[in-house]
């Protein structure tokens, strides 16, 4: 079965410290709060949280200021992954690790904001500082077999994976422009959009290496893990919607979803096509 990995970033793959500033209706006054990307993300879905609470100065840009910055996200990353308690307790990092060694095709969905390329770069920061050199090889191996092609240099084959994977950051304007999304959307619907074009891709990218019979007799399962239950529910919905959901639309796939949230808590939920009717 052909595999491919979705991930969310904060409190699932690595927990860190960036924090939202928002303001608070307190007693008829706006009063700035600091709040971390996990409450954020549990409360930012619910419409009628924001009657009390909106941007800082109802400027998205101020709210996210602790996450704007070139080269913000690899510092926030590595400054967390230095940290004791980080080392070897990611929720979901046995999974993150298995899908490079196999060059799996895997999407970073992030409510974060920077831009595609600091995701992208990141990535790479990771196969080589944080990967065993066996993790690596494997890695390199994979991508060979995929290409059928053993000449080329470590850089190309890891440039070659990077290029098949998929970076959504679903608060930076110029990606949510491609899955035709704005800021103003709920941010379980910016995930579900980008989860969507992630699904399409990952198909492209096998169909890419595989030809046609052998894909006609393929099946693919896309897994999904977010700490955030709201964003599982929104996806959960997504995928099951009566007759426009995923599980309709991609009958090929078998999707398979895991909330981390919790006290690293891993409970996987199943979606299979197999349970798509007519």
């Amino acid at each position: 079965m052909l595999k491919s990995y979705a991930f969310d970033v904060d409190y699932n793959l690595v927990y860190t410290d960036d924090t939202i500033w928002i303001d608070v209706l307190e007693n008829g006054k706006w009063v700035p709060k600091e709040i971390s990307q996990k409450q954020y993300e549990e409360v930012a879905s619910q419409l009628k949280t924001w009657e009390t609470m909106r941007y800082l100065n109802n400027d998205m840009e101020q709210s996210m200021k602790n996450f704007r910055g070139a080269g913000k996200y690899e510092k926030t990353l590595f400054d967390a992954l230095s940290k004791e308690n980080n080392t070897g307790k990611w929720p979901s990092r046995n999974k993150f690790i298995e899908a490079n060694t196999y060059a799996s095709p895997i999407a970073i969905i992030t409510a974060r904001g920077h831009p595609v390329e600091d995701l992208r770069e990141t990535h790479r920061k990771i196969i080589l500082d944080e990967l065993s050199s066996g993790q690596q090889e494997d890695l390199l191996t994979s991508i060979q077999e995929r290409l059928w092609d053993h000449k080329q240099s470590d850089e190309f084959y890891i440039n070659t994976y990077l290029n098949n994977n998929f970076y959504a950051p679903c608060s930076d304007e110029q990606f949510l422009a491609t899955i035709e999304k704005k800021l103003s959307d709920r941010m379980p619907d910016r995930k579900n959009a980008a989860f969507e074009a992630f699904v399409i891709h990952a198909k492209k990218v096998f169909e890419h290496y595989y030809w046609a019979n052998f894909m006609a007799t393929r099946k693919m399962r896309i897994g999904f893990s977010d700490d955030t239950s709201s964003n599982i529910e929104w996806l959960h919905n997504y995928i099951h919607t009566d007759k426009t959901g995923l599980m309709r639309k991609y009958p090929e796939v078998l999707f398979r979803m895991y909330d981390t949230g919790g006290d690293m808590r891993v409970d996987p939920i199943k979606f299979s096509y197999k349970n798509t009717k007519e």
